[in-house]
């Protein structure tokens, strides 16, 4: 239904929908959830606690798991929803649904909401790639469950995730000939590496605190 609204749309309008699902995506990626709901549920600024990011991992450590839980499946969300919109309506475009997916990644990490200053962009990245290489998320995700268990260093079951699941990309996926899917992937991955630049320098000097560690 949604593909075949699109279609019959004039030439001319195209590129105007086009930039009003970017401006939606953006605007989507910008909530930010993980400053949200610790003001809202127990009235602290989250900035001000631990890391000091207002990510998932931040707020489980400052109200527990359930509230961080909750901020990862909503910045998830905010990542994976303007995607399948795109894929809905235009299958056939991968390189539209990526630079739709750039937007709530964009908007997540330099949220206007927080003064440009927002997370680390993990699991908006998920939510866009899980519409986009869902065996590659999958495998991400293992490598990050796996890796938090074993070590208890969130950051660096990230780190590792977001590798392994360009590295899927880049060798394994359907659409690993497209250089637009490639260098979008490779791009992201970058974004969140640099994000932890802090993280891997205390990981490095064994100053990183685990997930259980409440520090703040």
């Amino acid at each position: 239904m949604l593909e075949g609204m699109f279609e019959s749309l004039d030439e001319s309008l195209r590129p105007f929908v086009y930039a009003l699902i970017f401006a939606f995506g953006f605007v989507l990626g910008s909530i930010p959830f993980g400053y949200i709901i610790p003001k809202a549920v127990a009235g602290i600024d989250i900035r001000k606690f631990g890391s000091g990011n207002v990510g998932a991992t931040n707020v489980t450590r400052a109200l527990g798991l359930k509230w961080g839980s909750l901020v990862f499946v909503l910045d998830t969300l905010k990542g994976f929803f303007p995607v399948l919109l795109v894929r809905l309506m235009v299958p056939y475009n991968v390189e539209l649904a990526l630079a739709t997916g750039l937007a709530p990644i964009l908007g997540h990490v330099f949220t206007p909401f927080l003064g440009f200053k927002g997370g680390k962009g993990v699991a908006t990245s998920l939510g866009v790639f899980l519409a986009l290489s869902p065996v590659g998320v999958l495998l991400g995700l293992i490598v990050w469950i796996l890796t938090v268990l074993l070590t208890g260093y969130v950051s660096l079951g990230s780190l590792l995730g977001s590798l392994f699941t360009f590295l899927w990309i880049l060798f394994l996926d359907p659409n690993k000939s497209s250089l637009p899917f490639v260098v979008t992937s490779a791009l992201v991955v970058i974004l969140i590496w640099f994000r932890h630049r802090e993280n891997i320098k205390r990981l490095v000097r064994g100053k990183e605190p685990k997930i259980w560690e409440k520090k703040g």
